[in-house]
């Protein structure tokens, strides 16, 4: 307090008001010394904390993106046997979890139409055999 008894705040009608950053500084200069100490520990605990979740977030991310290098490369290696494959993986990611579905396949309405061309060729043959 001043010597009028009033707190040291600033006034709502001040010229720059007050950010986020004065308030916390403000704050932390006001802390004793048991009070800072609490403080200083629980913000280095929270530094460590978010760097090992860095650090893991790093490495699913590098394993991610290798064993999806691995999943192109074992399709590529079917697609060059022929052949219909699927391949479904799913993959922990930094961000969390990603599938991924890979598949070759003829189309199955080409296998339709060739029977139905294979009957009616057998059809057509009949129709000849029994005109004679």
């Amino acid at each position: 307090m001043d010597k009028d008894g009033e707190e040291l705040a600033p006034k709502k009608g001040t010229l720059f008001p007050l950010t986020a950053d004065d308030i916390l500084d403000n704050a932390l200069q006001n802390l004793d010394e048991r009070q800072a100490r609490d403080v200083t520990k629980k913000a280095a605990e929270e530094v460590v904390r978010v760097a090992v979740e860095k650090r893991m977030s790093e490495h699913r991310s590098g394993a991610a993106q290798a064993e999806m290098q691995n999943l192109i490369n074992n399709a590529n290696l079917l697609d060059r046997r022929g052949g219909d494959y699927k391949i479904n993986s799913t993959f922990e990611t930094a961000s969390g979890t990603t599938s991924v579905e890979i598949r070759k396949s003829k189309p199955t309405w080409t296998i339709a139409v060739a029977l139905i061309a294979g009957m009616l060729a057998v059809l057509l043959v009949l129709v000849i055999l029994s005109a004679r």
